[in-house]
């Protein structure tokens, strides 16, 4: 959670567990769920819900403080595999093998919108900061903006050769990136959809990346067992750790 006290953690056990980080002892067992439990996050910065998302094709809403769960999310036809909180608490965003993410209403655990159009699964979402805008990333090469209060797709964002391991926004909600197996990392201008900058060096797939709390840096993790440190203004590579 956002002041750091709890953590969460999922298992094939087919349970979500949360534990106290100072002691590292159990205090809650979340046991609902009918397969692996994959993806879970809490409602920064709030901290009293948590969703989890499994590979029984649903997730669920929990209360963090006494473990009660208050909605089971049905919808998908396949495993969730990625899935986060808007930041006002106010909605969920899943992510799913099926093809395509759902938003639902966190209050009453109803589906809002699908948002369908991509073409292979799911593996990463993200929300902006101001929580008006997510952003899907694919193994179909590319990622998605969706208007969250319409559900429409703003803008689809092309130009990898190989599947996406990673989307992020950065601070401001103006650029975005994505990174992917063909070894390379993008900066996206989220107002056209435009690609800005490619981020190259790695000898393999980039498996993660993100933007520093000021978005003037990222760094990108790739299967090459190297880090790297880029500018975002000058393309530059500025550390290799």
């Amino acid at each position: 959670n956002k002041s750091g006290d709890r953590f969460i953690t999922g298992s094939y056990d087919r349970t979500c567990k949360v534990w106290d980080t100072q002691s590292g002892k159990e205090l809650l067992s979340l046991e609902e769920h009918k397969n692996v439990v994959y993806t879970m996050a809490f409602n920064n910065p709030f901290g009293n819900l948590i969703v989890t998302g499994s590979f029984d094709k649903t997730a669920k809403i929990w209360d963090a403080n006494t473990g009660q769960m208050q909605h089971t999310l049905k919808g998908h036809k396949m495993e969730i595999v990625c899935l986060g909180f808007d930041p006002h608490g106010l909605l969920v965003a899943t992510g799913s093998m099926d093809h395509c993410a759902k938003l639902w209403d966190v209050e009453h655990g109803k589906e809002l919108f699908s948002l369908e159009g991509h073409k292979a699964e799911i593996v990463s979402l993200n929300f902006n900061t101001d929580g008006d805008k997510l952003m899907t990333s694919s193994f179909d090469n590319t990622a998605k903006i969706w208007d969250v209060m319409t559900g429409q797709c703003i803008h689809t964002l092309e130009g990898h050769s190989g599947e996406l391991s990673c989307g992020q926004f950065d601070f401001t909600g103006e650029y975005c990136l994505t990174g992917s197996i063909d070894r390379s990392c993008k900066l996206w201008d989220v107002g056209t959809g435009q690609c800005i900058e490619t981020f190259r060096g790695h000898n393999d797939e980039v498996l993660d990346a993100t933007f520093n709390s000021t978005g003037n840096k990222l760094a990108t993790a790739s299967a090459d067992g190297l880090a790297r440190v880029y500018n975002v203004f000058t393309g530059a590579c500025t550390a290799l750790l």
